[in-house]
């Protein structure tokens, strides 16, 4: 088919679109993946920043906004951004709370410099790793949603270029570091722009494979 509507299937269209549901599951899984990821920076635990990617649903939402665009479909496109703002507020707010709470109940001293953390400070520094990564977890990411692979944790990768980050951001912001704060929400905003744009060429590029 020549339409570029062809490329995908309506189930899978529709399949895609019911997981960037915006539902209250999904908003829990994003507060308690800004939870982990907070007590993982705070504590430098990679263990730790490691499960706040995996129970974070980020992906479907933002491979549905690659889809949306391909097939022309803005309003897809305008409920997957949607989902994908609010779960990420929501995960910032919860990591911006745990932090306050663990700093007046003392668990963090109250002289800690929360800011000053290995893991940390590597989320609120954009580079080209940064890039890499958003870019292979928008190809993986699209490959898997597109093949219906919900098997794997495909997911994982895209969590890690956006989870991390906006928790960084959200306690730099809390420590009044705005500028730390801002360097992790530019951050975030490479890796999600460089997960969509990846995943509609990935989408594009796979056009061939649609024969029905």
């Amino acid at each position: 088919m020549s339409s570029s509507k062809a490329i995908i299937s309506d189930r899978t269209i529709k399949k895609i679109t019911e997981q960037a549901e915006l539902t209250s599951t999904y908003l829990v899984f994003m507060a308690m993946a800004g939870v982990l990821a907070a007590v993982a920076l705070l504590t430098n635990s990679i263990p730790i920043l490691i499960g706040s990617m995996v129970i974070a649903p980020a992906l479907p939402p933002l491979g549905l906004i690659s889809l949306a665009i391909v097939v022309r479909k803005p309003k897809l496109a305008l409920k997957g951004l949607t989902t994908a703002f609010l779960g990420l507020a929501i995960a910032m707010i919860s990591a911006m709370i745990v932090t306050w709470l663990l700093n007046i109940t003392h668990v963090i001293p109250a002289e800690t410099n929360l800011i000053d953390k290995e893991l940390l400070a590597e989320r609120v520094r954009p580079g080209w790793y940064s890039v890499i990564a958003a870019v292979a977890a928008g190809i993986s990411g699209a490959i898997a949603l597109i093949k219906q692979k919900t098997d794997t944790l495909v997911g994982v990768v895209a969590a890690l270029a956006l989870v991390p980050a906006i928790a960084a951001a959200g306690i730099a912001f809390l420590s009044k570091s705005p500028t730390v704060g801002f360097g992790g929400l530019f951050l975030l905003g490479i890796n999600v722009g460089f997960i969509i744009i990846s995943g509609v060429l990935t989408i594009l590029i796979l056009r061939p494979e649609r024969r029905k």
